[in-house]
Order: C-alpha cells, then sequence, then structure tokens
C-alpha cells in the first residue's frame, strides 16, 4: 500500500509534546508561524524563513516552484523523518481561506513526493504535517 501523507489537526497544546517526542527519535522538526494576517506572501515567507529551499525561491507568484523548491530542499537533508509543524494556520485559514488550502495541499504534496523511492532515488524521506487548532 502506498503511503498517502496528509496533514493531522492537533491542539496547539499538545505542538511542544509532539515536537518533544520527534526529537527525541531524530525526528528533523520545523516549525512554520505565518504570524498575524496570513494569507499567500506569509505563508511564502514563513516557508523562505523556515524551511531548507533548493533551488532559493525568489518570489511569491508560484505555488508549484514552492513546492519543487521545498522538495528540492528536504530531499537534499538526507534525512529519512521530517515534522512540518504549521504552528498558527488559525487567521490564514479565516482571512485567506483559498490560500490556506492551497498551502496545505503544497504541503501534502510534497510530502507525498517526498514519500516516493522513484523521485529520491531511492532515499524516500517520510514527511508529517501538523497543523496546530485552537482546540484543547
Amino acid at each position: 500500500m502506498e503511503r498517502r501523507p496528509d496533514v493531522t489537526p492537533v491542539a496547539a497544546s499538545e505542538i511542544e509534546a509532539a515536537t518533544a517526542a520527534a526529537r527525541a527519535q531524530n525526528v528533523r522538526v520545523y516549525l512554520l508561524s505565518t504570524g498575524a494576517g496570513g494569507g499567500r506572501d506569509a505563508f511564502f515567507d514563513a516557508v523562505r524563513a523556515t524551511l531548507p529551499l533548493d533551488p532559493p525561491l525568489v518570489s511569491n507568484n508560484s505555488w508549484d516552484a514552492l513546492a519543487d523548491s521545498m522538495f528540492g530542499g528536504l530531499v537534499l537533508l538526507d534525512v529519512g523523518q521530517v515534522l512540518v509543524v504549521w504552528t498558527d494556520p488559525a487567521e490564514m485559514i479565516v482571512t485567506a481561506s483559498e490560500d490556506a488550502d492551497t498551502a496545505v495541499s503544497v504541503l501534502v504534496q510534497t510530502a507525498t513526493d517526498l514519500a516516493e523511492p522513484k523521485y529520491t532515488q531511492g532515499r524516500p524521506v517520510s514527511v508529517t504535517v501538523l497543523l496546530a487548532t485552537d482546540q484543547s
């Protein structure tokens, strides 16, 4: 059965425990924060500031370029597991829901592609994506 990553909602109060557990298992952890306001530019800027990118991302014009850059940066890490936690998606979900949906789709597609040995020269990367929620 093919592994199909998705986004797992996690209560914000549980993020610290989840990241600590991942680090204890030598999983590379990235905390992605879009900050107040959200929107496409905030997401691109957060990814640029947080994740390894290859090639470098020079604009906020293309979601496909973002996905390609994230894939390239994460595959070059040469690690088996990565945890990406979007710590504050709530405002973007409310103020720019279409961009938030696209951002989540990009994260899922990148994780799916990284899980494929045929795309990673036989060295797949298991990417888990957590989406912080205000729910306890």
